[in-house]
């Protein structure tokens, strides 16, 4: 069956790369600013495509998880939301579940962008909640999304 003419369909940007020069995340640790390039919403998307990129030396727990946090940029003037961390969980947006394997992990999730204002900047961070360590060389690729017409 072909999609009609109108129907809400979904319309993604460029997917980019937020890789910086990341190092490796313990088990409950989360990872620091200079591990990931900031990603400005240019396109003022409500939402985006994630994918984890990451590798474990040993294959992390059963069931176990990556959570994904943003810290909102320039909210007041050139102003910051906190950073978050282990006592301070916000902005939490979503999980990504692990496989319990070594070797490269792709994962995508959808999220929704809850923006301060125009062109909003976003730093990401991460926690691992994987049982084991992270390797160093993880990414973080975002695309944005919006719904619109079909033709």
């Amino acid at each position: 069956m072909a999609i009609g003419t109108d129907a809400a369909i979904e319309y993604f940007g460029t997917q980019d790369a937020l890789d910086n020069t990341s190092g490796a995340v313990a088990d409950g640790a989360f990872s620091v600013a200079s591990d990931l390039l900031t990603w400005t919403n240019d396109d003022d998307a409500r939402y985006a495509s994630v994918v984890l990129e990451c590798n474990f030396a040993t294959a992390p727990d059963a069931n176990s998880s990556v959570s994904l946090f943003l810290q909102a940029l320039d909210v007041q003037g050139l102003n910051d939301a906190p950073v978050p961390d282990s006592n301070f969980k916000h902005i939490f947006v979503e999980v990504f579940p692990l496989n319990d394997v070594t070797g490269a992990q792709f994962i995508p999730i959808e999220i929704a962008l809850p923006n301060v204002g125009a062109g909003q900047v976003w730093q990401p961070f991460i926690q691992n909640n994987g049982g084991q360590s992270m390797s160093a060389g993880w990414d973080i690729h975002i695309t944005p999304k919006a719904i619109g017409p079909h033709a």
